[in-house]
């Protein structure tokens, strides 16, 4: 099986009308950003999962001493107007053969560098975001995006959480969409064909939402919890010199205080003690 081919599962309509539930927008405002990044479908005509590689994003992800070696061997840029500067996206036609000519290269190179650098599947998703949708390497949601698009759709839900894009979606802010999801370097040319796209989308295809899709179907998972800022670091207390004139250093810690004895709860007066308590109070007056 070549690279890039897989089960290819496919999700449904109540599918993406379940992520925007969940999402609080409109599907159709969804759909616009696949329409836009893949033409609304994930894989080439081949079979193989849409990919683009991204040669200023491989750089980025090389170990510092190989980068020369790769911006020398034409596997690397180092940014993305170099990138573009040098006719790379001329020569990634919208078939699979130059794209995955060139990914197979960059694995040749460096295998990690070149999963990170690719985007992938029906939302486009580049690698280097793989932890945010969920995976632990960009191979593996690689992998993942290969066997289903509901794989996919997860992740893309998980990546717009990610990147605070609920409001925007809900107001179909598309030129922040384009900005937060693209990286921005557009120019507001993807957020106009995505506003497009939803207009064209909602008279027709979703014209009856919500009322004829139940939304059942794929359902979103949390997005990966981050892991809390690290405390800052406490000031080491000064080494006694007393106490380490006479402790060797790897024993030098002090023994734990044992924990107070557990108190008794006392013992309630007699009755003729109390008797004559609430005696002299009602005596003394407020």
């Amino acid at each position: 099986m070549m690279l890039g081919q897989g089960r290819a599962a496919a999700i449904s309509n109540d599918d993406m009308a379940a992520l925007a539930r969940e999402l609080g927008c409109h599907p159709a405002t969804l759909e616009a950003i696949a329409e836009v990044e893949s033409n609304g479908f994930g894989w080439f005509d081949d079979g193989r999962i849409k990919i683009l590689p991204e040669p200023h994003k491989f750089d980025d992800y090389l170990p510092a001493n190989r980068r020369a070696e790769a911006l020398r061997l034409g596997l690397a840029t180092r940014s993305f107007e170099a990138t573009k500067a040098s006719g790379h996206y001329k020569r990634m036609t919208n078939g699979p053969g130059p794209r995955y000519a060139f990914l197979a290269r960059l694995i040749a190179f460096d295998e990690n560098a070149a999963f990170n650098a690719i985007s992938i599947g029906r939302f486009q998703i580049m690698g280097f975001n793989h932890d945010v949708c969920g995976y632990r390497t960009a191979k593996a949601m690689f992998d993942a995006f290969v066997d289903s698009e509901a794989n996919q759709l997860r992740a893309f839900g998980r990546f717009l959480v990610s990147k605070g894009l609920k409001d925007e979606l809900a107001r179909e802010d598309f030129a922040t969409i384009e900005t937060l999801y693209n990286g921005g370097g557009l120019n507001g040319v993807y957020a106009a064909r995505m506003r497009a796209e939803a207009v064209k989308l909602k008279r027709g295809k979703w014209a009856k939402w919500p009322h004829d899709w139940p939304g059942k179907g794929v359902t979103l998972p949390p997005p990966p919890m981050v892991p809390p800022a690290p405390a800052a670091p406490v000031a080491p207390v000064a080494p006694s010199p007393a106490r380490d004139a006479r402790v060797k250093p790897e024993h030098d810690a002090l023994p734990p205080v044992p924990a107070p004895p557990p108190v008794a709860p006392a013992a309630p007066a007699p009755w003729w003690s109390r008797l004559w308590s609430g005696f002299f109070t009602a005596a003394k007056g407020p």
